[in-house]
């Protein structure tokens, strides 16, 4: 293995790697140094370890592209100097991709599900209570979901995804069994609140935490796939909300997605494999990512984009309703999934070609736009298309957020608890955010109520400028290089 002392350093703390292959040309990669091997097969079988971190795809020729299949990335144990690889595709790995799709269509994909519950709680059951005190149920809901995840991520990272998906997979199901039987404020808050959201907490945690272990070269593509567990779960649950309470009841209706909870959670299950030991004993939790200035930049980023992410995706029904389109209610959150489902896997492979960071950049600026386009929207038309660019700039952060948070974690065993902790931050913007919004609303008339709307959409776009401007800062620490791949 080359040290250190055997590379050669440029002016920007950079290592340039060179080697000789089988053909009469040199092969060059450039790397940043961190606690990342790069490991490069030669056509003759050798093996020679580089000291460095993600390779830089950017600097290789196009003549050489071909031989990235031929490079292994390998994490480093800094404490041990343990090698940790990424097999990067096999029979296995796409089952665990495959896996992770349905426990995300389960974990991540009811939790938009929230904003077809807000309207219908009120125009049904809890016709008694203002926009404000319903919107309540679906962000205690969203922070119980993702602000469990300061737990179950090291739990993961303790004793990997079979307690995890079993459990989640039994909650998931009684839960909604219990909710078919609900009808008043009380009831319909106990199951929002504990029951339920536990249950989609420990089956979307599972998955990430797994196919981070089998991902380095393709992680963005196999988080792409993953994460349209959640857009297709989206689009199915709202669906069968828009349509199965008129013909089935709210009942039966619940009943049903019980069953399809059950069967698919049994699923993943048998399809997700841990591959990597525990992490060592210590501490539960990791509170020294902390000390890591692109971490909490990270973490400012994901609790501002949380707000206005669930704002949208709560209000925009009801944005509908108060303009008088009653019937298109539920359908908007629906374009928002469909936008959402079609850049999932696109934007998973452009981060691996220019990086995470770059591409959900680009994507907040897009999104932010799109949100204040909200504003001068007056009819049906420009909604759908602007819930569809919705769907479409947001679904990159959320599928990216984990490779995000992941290039910022030196030992892979810890991604889990890395993730939860910025879930954790983000889950109080989920909590806070629908009932802050519904607040701006008031509980006046439909028409008082949608002259207040501009309101939340100030408050919501200045904090996804925040959230944007937080992730440029972060990505700028790990490398001022405009065109590096971070």
């Amino acid at each position: 293995m080359l040290r250190h002392s055997d590379l050669k350093r440029s002016s920007e703390d950079e290592v340039i790697l060179e080697e000789l292959t089988s053909q009469p040309h040199q092969l060059t990669i450039q790397v940043p140094l961190d606690d990342v091997i790069v490991r490069h097969k030669t056509h003759e079988k050798d093996e020679k370890d580089y000291q460095g971190g993600d390779l830089d795809y950017g600097n290789i020729s196009d003549e050489n592209k071909d031989k990235l299949d031929d490079v292994e990335i390998v994490n480093i144990n800094p404490r041990t100097n343990e090698e940790i690889t990424f097999p990067d595709g096999g029979r296995k790995a796409w089952l665990c991709v495959l896996g992770g799709i349905a426990g995300m269509f389960l974990g991540n994909g009811m939790a938009p599900s929230a904003g077809a519950f807000q309207t219908y709680y009120k125009t049904h059951y809890l016709s008694g209570y203002n926009q404000s005190q319903i919107a309540w149920i679906g962000g205690m809901q969203a922070f119980m979901t993702f602000g469990l995840s300061i737990i179950s991520g090291s739990f993961f990272d303790l004793y990997g995804h079979k307690y995890m998906v079993i459990t989640g997979t039994f909650l998931l199901t009684l839960g909604y069994c219990m909710l078919s039987l609900s009808t008043k404020y009380y009831q319909i808050f106990l199951c929002h609140a504990t029951i339920i959201p536990i249950g989609m907490n420990l089956l979307f945690i599972a998955p990430l935490g797994v196919v981070s272990q089998w991902f380095a070269k393709k992680r963005g593509l196999a988080f792409g796939m993953i994460s349209t567990g959640s857009s297709f779960g989206a689009i199915i649950w709202l669906l069968i909300w828009a349509n199965a309470p008129q013909h089935l009841g709210f009942g039966w209706t619940m009943r049903l997605i019980a069953l399809i909870a059950f069967v698919l959670g049994t699923t993943s299950y048998f399809l997700l494999e841990t591959r990597l030991p525990p992490k060592p004993p210590g501490p539960f939790f990791h509170f020294q990512a902390f000390k890591s200035i692109p971490y909490c930049l990270v973490a400012l980023s994901s609790f501002t984009w949380s707000f206005s992410f669930f704002f949208f995706n709560v209000f925009v029904g009801t944005y509908g309703k108060l303009r008088g389109w009653t019937e298109m209610g539920p359908y908007f959150l629906i374009f928002v999934m469909a936008g959402s489902t079609i850049s999932r896997i696109p934007s998973g492979l452009i981060a691996d070609k220019i990086g995470p960071y770059n591409i959900s950049i680009i994507a907040n600026i897009i999104l932010t736009i799109v949100l204040w386009l909200l504003f001068i929207s007056k009819s049906i038309k420009s909604t759908i298309i602007i819930c569809i660019f919705f769907g479409i700039s947001s679904s990159t952060f959320v599928s990216l957020q984990a490779p995000i948070i992941a290039k910022l974690c030196n030992d892979i065993r810890f991604v889990g608890t890395y993730v939860g902790m910025i879930s954790f931050i983000g889950a109080f913007a989920q909590l806070i955010g629908p009932p802050s919004s519904g607040a701006l609303l008031g509980s006046g008339s439909e028409k008082d109520q949608l002259k207040n709307f501009p309101n939340t959409i100030i408050l919501s776009g200045v904090l996804l400028l925040i959230a944007t401007v937080s992730l440029i800062i972060a990505r700028l620490y790990l490398d001022k290089r405009l065109l590096a791949f971070v």
